[in-house]
């Protein structure tokens, strides 16, 4: 998160199709599908701690570093993170049971929606780029549903029984 934040306040990134969007989109699209990956290893009790300490220690990093520039995009950062992973793990949970790959899928597309939405109109007051950015965030969502499909067959069911 705290490279995604200083990216997101520097600079932007084409995500194709005409789109650009600010660049820490990539980081928070991986997060997106590592976190579904942790919670299906460890639970959810396990992960959602870690979801709020990684929002709270992002805003706490950039504000020891002096990064005021950063300030308003840590919060709205942190807001963002926090609400589209919590409504991730909701949708996540139940549907893991009948498909890991479906349920990163559905949970890391529906984070990414709130996620997007939340950021562009805290961060910057608009949401003049969410296309962009639920487009480069779903390139690693799309990324990381291979990859768990691909997983799933490497890996036996009941290594991932929790």
């Amino acid at each position: 998160m705290i490279l995604a934040n200083w990216l997101a306040a520097r600079y932007r990134v084409s995500v194709g199709f005409g789109r650009e969007a600010p660049a820490g989109v990539f980081c928070i699209g991986a997060v997106l599908v590592l976190r579904d990956w942790l919670q299906q290893l460890k639970g959810l009790a396990w992960v959602m701690p870690l979801v709020y300490a990684a929002g709270l220690a992002s805003w706490w990093i950039g504000d020891a570093a002096g990064w005021t520039s950063l300030e308003k995009v840590a919060v709205a950062s942190v807001v963002a993170f926090t609400v589209s992973e919590t409504v991730e793990a909701v949708v996540f949970t139940p549907v893991r049971r009948l498909s890991l790959t479906a349920g990163v899928l559905c949970s890391a597309t529906v984070g990414n929606a709130l996620d997007s939405y939340l950021f562009l109109r805290l961060a910057f007051g608009s949401e003049a780029f969410f296309l962009g950015q639920f487009l480069g965030k779903g390139e690693m969502i799309a990324l990381g549903t291979v990859l768990t499909l691909f997983r799933r067959r490497l890996v036996p069911t009941y290594a991932y029984s929790r």
